[in-house]
């Protein structure tokens, strides 16, 4: 019996594929080629008209100070101490305010009302807020000193106390 590789041997193989093989090779290879350049310049088209649309907006963002929450406060807290009743609607607070302004002061109220600085009531149509303290937090912290760790009772000590008899 004759081997695989030695069957292989007696049939006859062209030495060069026919000039018909080479034409369809070449054209599958242009098409396929064609695809994908079209797929990337469209892909690239979208990412240049998307760096044409963000680049404005990132460089006038750049003219604009950083986000300092104790300013923004002050600003926000002098705004409120202003009103009678020391009450407003979140909109006359930021009216005239730039889109940016808004959100930072936004985002301010949203942390003085945590600190119990303010107060926030209503719903989607309007947030009014209320002074409560022109106390920030920061300044609480500022004059707080840690005590040392031997002055608080340890926790072992205080369950002793819970569990002794009466």
């Amino acid at each position: 019996a004759l081997e695989a590789s030695q069957q292989e041997s007696l049939i006859p193989q062209t030495a060069q594929p026919s000039y018909e093989d080479l034409v369809k090779e070449h054209v599958l290879k242009f098409t396929s080629e064609a695809r994908n350049h079209f797929h990337v310049s469209e892909l690239r088209g979208r990412v240049i008209e998307w760096e044409n649309k963000i680049t404005p907006i990132l460089e006038e963002e750049e003219k604009h100070s950083g986000f300092d929450v104790c300013q923004y406060s002050n600003k926000l807290l002098s705004k409120l101490a202003s009103c009678p009743e020391a009450t407003a609607s979140f909109t006359n607070l930021v009216s005239g305010e730039r889109k940016g302004e808004v959100s930072r002061l936004f985002l301010t109220s949203l942390m003085l009302s945590n600190s119990g600085n303010i107060e926030l009531n209503g719903d989607d149509e309007k947030t009014e807020c209320k002074l409560l303290s022109r106390t920030l937090f920061s300044d609480v912290l500022e004059g707080y000193v840690a005590t040392g760790r031997e002055e608080i009772p340890s926790t072992s000590s205080k369950r002793k106390r819970k569990n002794a008899p009466s």
